[in-house]
C-alpha cells in the first residue's frame, strides 16, 4: 500500500470534528519549504504515535481550496493511508506527527495534489485541504492474515478481468487506482470534472455477460430485467456527489460530452466484500456508460 488514495469514494455528511478542527485557533499551521502545511487540532501526545510502516486508520475529508468537498468517509472510518518513509518534502513528514486519537489539517499545493490524490483537475493556485481524525494506527506488526488474503483476492481479480480484456480484444488503459478504461466513442470538448452535473446512459454487467442494472429501456427488455414501474431516461448527477461507486465517479472523470466507453471495476472500487442486490461480493463490473451532456458548475 502507498501512502496514496483514491479519492473516488461514496460521499456522506461532513463531520462536525472537521468543522471544529477548522475553526480551532489554538495551534498554527506549521509550513515546509514546498508549501505543504500542518496544523494539530487535537494532539494526544501520550497515545502511541505513527511510525515509517504504520497504517493510519479513521476519518478523512479532502476539499479543494477549503470549499469544494471531493471525499469524506465520516462515520464510516476506513485505512487512510500507509506511511512509506521519512522523507522531507513529503506528506508522510506529516503523519510521522500524528498519534492516536489525533485530528489534524494538511494542505498541499496543486502541484504536489497528484501524487496523494489521483484524477484531480486543478489550477496551479489551488491547494487541497486533507482534514483527519486518526482513530487508529496499525502496525506492521499488525497486517492480519485476512490483510494478506485481500491482496491475493485483488490480485485475482486482476488476472481475471486481464483474460477478459484479452478474450474480448479490448485496448484498456489501466489507472493507477485499478480501473479499467475501455474508450470507444472520443466525444468532444473538455473531461468531466468534479462538480459538474452530468447526464448519461448507463448498463452494469458481470464478467459472464449478465445484465445487472441500466436505465436503458431497450437494453432492459432485451436482457430479461424490464421493470414497467421505472422509468428509464438519462440518469443525472453531480460528479463528487454521494451514491456512486468509486470506479464508477473516475471512469466519468475520463470522458468526455457525447463519448462512449467500458469502465471495468475491480471489486474494490466497486461494492468490495459487501453484497447489493443481486451482485455478490468480489464482483468485477463492467459499465458500458454514454455520455450524453456536461453542465459545468
Amino acid at each position: 500500500m502507498k501512502s496514496k488514495i483514491s479519492l473516488f469514494i461514496l460521499l456522506i455528511l461532513v463531520s462536525s470534528a472537521f468543522i471544529s478542527c477548522k475553526k480551532d485557533k489554538t495551534s498554527e499551521f506549521v509550513t515546509t519549504e514546498l508549501g505543504f502545511s500542518f496544523k494539530h487540532c487535537v494532539d494526544n501526545k501520550d497515545n502511541y504515535k505513527a511510525k515509517v510502516g504504520d497504517i493510519l486508520y479513521g476519518e478523512m475529508e479532502i476539499r479543494v481550496n477549503d470549499s469544494v468537498k471531493l471525499y469524506s468517509n465520516y462515520g464510516k472510518p476506513e485505512r487512510l493511508f500507509s506511511i512509506i518513509s521519512s522523507d522531507k518534502g513529503t506528506i508522510d513528514e506529516f503523519l510521522l506527527n500524528l498519534h492516536v486519537g489525533d485530528s489534524a489539517i494538511i494542505i498541499i499545493p496543486a502541484d504536489s495534489a497528484s501524487k496523494y490524490a489521483s484524477n484531480l483537475v486543478l489550477r496551479h493556485t489551488d491547494k487541497v485541504y486533507f482534514y483527519l481524525k486518526i482513530q487508529q494506527i496499525i502496525s506492521q506488526k499488525e497486517i492480519s492474515q485476512e490483510d494478506q488474503l485481500m491482496i491475493e483476492q485483488q490480485q485475482k481479480e486482476f488476472d481475471t478481468i486481464e483474460q477478459y480484456i484479452q478474450k474480448k480484444s479490448l485496448k484498456a488503459e489501466k489507472q493507477e487506482s485499478g480501473l479499467y478504461f475501455v474508450k470507444q466513442v472520443e466525444g468532444e470538448g473538455e473531461v468531466a470534472k468534479y462538480g459538474d452535473e452530468v447526464l448519461v446512459n448507463y448498463s452494469v454487467s458481470t464478467l459472464d455477460g449478465k445484465v445487472i442494472d441500466t436505465n436503458i429501456k431497450t437494453v432492459a427488455q432485451n436482457s430479461g430485467i424490464y421493470s414497467k414501474d421505472r422509468t428509464y431516461e438519462p440518469f443525472s448527477f453531480v460528479i463528487g456527489d454521494e451514491g456512486l461507486i468509486p470506479g464508477w465517479t473516475q471512469g466519468i472523470t475520463l470522458m468526455k460530452k457525447g463519448g462512449k466507453a467500458k469502465l471495468i471495476i475491480p471489486s474494490k472500487l466497486g461494492y468490495g466484500q459487501n453484497s447489493y442486490g443481486p451482485i455478490k461480493p468480489n464482483t468485477v463490473l463492467i459499465f458500458d456508460i454514454t455520455l450524453i451532456n456536461i453542465v459545468r458548475n
